[in-house]
Formats: structure tokens, sequence, C-alpha cells
């Protein structure tokens, strides 16, 4: 079972902070088909916040397809998750992208600069990977 780990003074609120964890969690690979996830109420009083909240980010990974529930017996990652983790992979990483040029846009960054630091920054993940 993934430890969640919510941050009550983040400006992000706290039922989106459940709904992200648990996305990169199944597109990590660290939740898989079949998983239990904690209960509503057994997750709103570790981290003494309202089960609404936990409800509230249950339900919109239900929609999105990585959680169902069963009846009497709790809630679990679906088996459509698994279909689903290279769209969450894929998301996920473009979304790091897209802070990153924004932030090296409101910087006064050039394309250049910006493809000299990713391009390094590739290069170095690259040797690492490979250790």
């Amino acid at each position: 079972m993934v430890q969640l780990k919510l941050e009550p003074a983040s400006p992000i609120p706290m039922y989106l902070q459940i709904v992200e964890q648990v996305r990169r969690a199944i597109a990590a690979e660290a939740l898989q088909a079949d998983d239990e996830m904690p209960s509503v109420r057994a997750l709103a009083s570790e981290h003494l916040i309202n089960p609404n909240t936990v409800a509230r980010a249950y339900l919109e990974l239900e929609h999105e397809g990585l959680l169902s529930k069963k009846r009497g017996s709790g809630t679990y990652v679906s088996h459509e998750a698994a279909g689903l983790r290279q769209t969450h992979r894929t998301r996920i990483v473009t979304d790091l992208l897209d802070k990153a040029l924004e932030a090296a846009r409101e910087f006064g960054w050039t394309s250049e600069q910006i493809r000299k630091a990713f391009e390094e920054r590739l290069g170095r993940a690259v040797t690492e990977r490979k250790r």
C-alpha cells in the first residue's frame, strides 16, 4: 500500500493532492490492479481531514477509471489502470516540462538557452541511468 504524504499548508487542495499522488503511484507501478486502497475513514483519520475530502478524491479517480469500488469490500485499483498508466505517465512528464518551459520564459531565456539546458540535463540523465 502506498503511503500518501499530504501537505495541509500547501495551496493545492487536499483532495487534489490525493488524486495526484494516487495517479503518480499508479503511473510508477507502485500501485497495481486489485491493490486495496485505504478506506475513506482510515485515510481521513490518518491525515486529520474530512472524510468527504477523501471521498471526493476517490470519486474523481473512479471517473478516470483508475479506482473501482467493490460493494461491501472497499476501493481498489482498477484493472483499467494498467492500460491508462502510459497516458498518465505522459501527462505527468509533459505537465512538468510545460512548467519548466514557462519558468524559463518568465526568466527571459531564449529558445537556444532552453534547448542547451535541456540537452545537458538529458545527457546527465542518460549517463546516470546507465550506472
